[in-house]
């Protein structure tokens, strides 16, 4: 992971700034098909098993940091924290185009943001 300093750092000359907030991000992320067994529990009802990563899995964490690295290969002005996106950029013309090229690459992976928690602009 980044360290802050590196970060606020790489932002000193920027002056438009824009927050995603990832929308239940890890549940976003399917379960790979050999390993959905892995993830069954039993209650007195029924057998389940997740489809969908589930939060709290040992391996949750580095997996939505694998994949959001991955969404963000080449993006310089897009830094990820958890299951934020913050875009920063110089100039309002590179600032809109960076966020359509990322709005493009979360449609790609079908990726989805909380609008509510989101910040543009």
């Amino acid at each position: 992971m980044t360290s802050p300093a590196d970060v606020f750092q790489g932002m000193e000359k920027d002056q438009y700034f824009s927050k995603l907030d990832l929308s239940k991000s890890y549940w976003q992320i399917p379960v790979r098909k050999e390993d959905i067994p892995k993830t069954a529990f039993v209650t007195m009802d029924c057998h389940n098993e997740f489809l969908r990563m589930p939060f709290g899995m040992m391996n949750s964490g580095a997996t939505l940091t694998r994949a959001e690295k991955k969404l963000l290969c080449g993006m310089d002005n897009v830094v990820d924290y958890i299951d934020d996106l913050l875009v920063h950029t110089e100039t309002w013309e590179a600032h809109v185009e960076t966020l359509a090229e990322l709005f493009g690459r979360l449609r790609e992976v079908n990726f989805t943001v909380r609008p509510v928690r989101c910040v543009l602009g």
